[in-house]
C-alpha cells in the first residue's frame, strides 16, 4: 500500500497554511491528500461508492424539492431535520454491497452529521484545496477509513435551492431561522453562498463489502 500522510505531517502542513493565511499569503503549492489509497484500491473504492453516493445526493434533491412544492420553505426546513436521516438510511439499505453511507460537514447542522477524524481530515483538505484553487476541488475523492474500510467522498456545493436554508441569514424568511434555532440552536449551517463548498456525501466500503464488490 502507499504510504499515508502521517498525522504529524498533516498537523505541521496545517499550521504552516494557518502561518501564510495569518500573513495574507496563499499557499505555493496544494495539499496532499490524505489518507490515500493504492490505485486498486481506489478503484474498487470508486466503482462501489460512486453510484451509491449518486443516488443518496439525487433522491435527497428529489424529495426536497417536493417538499418545497408541496409545503414551502417552512416544510422544506422540517423535512431536512426530520427526513433527510432516515431517507439516508433507505438508500442504504437498498444498495447491493453492505455499505455505510452519510453527509458530513465541517459546519453542521444536525450534530448527528458531525465529521468524524478521518471524514474532518478530508474535509480539510477540501477546503484548503478550495482556498488554493477552488477548480482544483475533485469531483470525487478517496481514501482509507478506518480498520480496513475503503473511503468515497463526493464534494457537495451549495445549489441556489438550498440558500433559502443555509444562506445569508439577514436574506432568509425570519420562520425559517425560528425553525432553524428552535430544532438546532447550535446550528453552524448558514451564511453560505451559491457554488461554495458545503460539505460531502461519504460512502464507506468495509472489508466484506470489498469482498462483494470483487465478486
Amino acid at each position: 500500500m502507499e504510504p499515508r500522510v502521517t498525522l504529524k505531517a498533516m498537523a505541521l502542513s496545517g499550521v504552516l497554511a494557518l502561518l501564510l493565511a495569518s500573513c495574507g499569503e496563499a499557499p505555493e503549492a496544494p495539499p496532499l491528500p490524505p489518507d490515500p489509497l493504492t490505485s486498486e484500491e481506489a478503484a474498487q473504492a470508486i466503482a462501489l461508492g460512486a453510484p451509491a453516493a449518486g443516488a443518496l445526493g439525487e433522491g435527497l434533491l428529489a424529495r426536497l424539492a417536493h417538499a418545497i412544492d408541496s409545503e414551502g420553505l417552512e416544510g422544506a426546513t422540517s423535512f431536512c431535520s426530520e427526513a433527510a436521516i432516515p431517507i439516508t438510511e433507505e438508500i442504504e439499505a437498498a444498495q447491493a454491497a453492505d455499505l455505510s453511507l452519510k453527509r458530513t460537514t465541517l459546519r453542521w447542522r444536525n450534530p448527528d452529521n458531525a465529521p468524524d477524524q478521518w471524514e474532518e481530515r478530508v474535509l480539510r483538505y477540501l477546503e484548503a484545496l478550495e482556498g488554493f484553487d477552488p477548480e482544483s476541488v475533485p469531483v470525487e475523492l478517496t481514501a482509507q477509513g478506518p480498520g480496513e474500510s475503503l473511503r468515497y467522498y463526493r464534494p457537495l456545493r451549495a445549489a441556489p435551492m438550498c440558500l433559502n436554508c443555509h444562506g445569508d441569514e439577514g436574506e432568509m424568511d425570519p420562520r425559517v431561522l425560528d425553525i432553524i434555532r428552535e430544532n438546532y440552536p447550535e446550528d453552524r449551517a448558514t451564511g453560505y453562498e451559491a457554488g461554495e463548498l458545503r460539505g460531502v456525501i461519504r460512502v464507506e466500503i468495509p472489508q466484506e463489502a470489498q469482498t462483494q464488490g470483487a465478486g
